[in-house]
């Protein structure tokens, strides 16, 4: 049951992002780029009742990939630091990684997510609501309902980014009840700045996840610095 829950609460994750969806990739032997460059860093936090999270994603206005900070996965492990890197026009995951005293580079290719088999038969109900303004951008709200749970969730295209330059947009994982005219709205430009969660079944589950930030930076992996594991271990 808890693997059910968390296959429904990833679904919501990756529709939040303007209904986006991994396209599979088999370019995983594809060479990478000197550098990732990234322009802003979006900042989301995550308040669940078992305790809250800050989620770091670094963004850049037209590219196809994102960078995602897991400092919080190595937190009180200083000789260890760790930066994913998401390719969706090379067909990879890219884990970048220091330690001991090491620079270390993990490749993994991306394959088509299924979850969306598991919650095909759910029949949820869109709806817009009113919108509000978050951290000053305008946002559009939207509700859906199922037997199930219910989500809220507000969308702003006052940003010049937008995650669906790196996941695309399949017409099929358009849950049933809402317009897929609102994707095309938010394809260029859109980013979710709230959501409420709730499980009508298992409070537990329920969560929160707003936007605490979006702000410029110019940060960058620059990739030929990093070995493979295999060849750092001299294998």
């Amino acid at each position: 049951m808890k693997t059910k829950h968390t296959i429904r609460l990833t679904f919501y994750f990756a529709f939040f992002f303007c209904l986006c969806h991994i396209s599979a990739q088999t370019k995983s032997n594809a060479e990478l780029p000197k550098t990732y460059d990234f322009d802003y860093v979006y900042k989301l936090k995550i308040t669940h009742k078992k305790n809250d999270a800050q989620l770091d994603y670094y963004l850049k206005k037209d590219a196809e990939y994102f960078g995602f900070d897991t400092s919080a996965m190595t937190e009180g492990n200083n000789n260890t630091k760790m930066f994913m890197v998401t390719d969706n026009s090379r067909g990879v995951n890219l884990m970048f990684m220091e330690m001991m005293g090491n620079k270390m580079l993990q490749k993994s290719s991306i394959h088509e997510s299924n979850f969306m088999s598991e919650n095909s038969s759910d029949d949820v109900t869109f709806k817009k609501i009113e919108s509000k303004t978050i951290l000053g951008y305008h946002c559009e709200g939207f509700e859906g309902e199922s037997n199930d749970s219910k989500i809220r969730f507000y969308i702003t295209d006052d940003v010049p980014l937008s995650f669906n330059k790196v996941w695309g947009m399949n017409q099929k994982t358009i849950p049933k009840g809402f317009n897929p005219s609102i994707m095309a709205k938010y394809a260029k430009n859109g980013l979710m700045m709230e959501m409420m969660y709730t499980d009508k079944k298992n409070d537990k589950n329920t969560m929160t996840m707003e936007c605490i930030g979006l702000e410029k930076t110019d940060f960058s992996i620059d990739t030929t610095k990093y070995n493979s594991m295999m060849g750092t271990f001299g294998n």
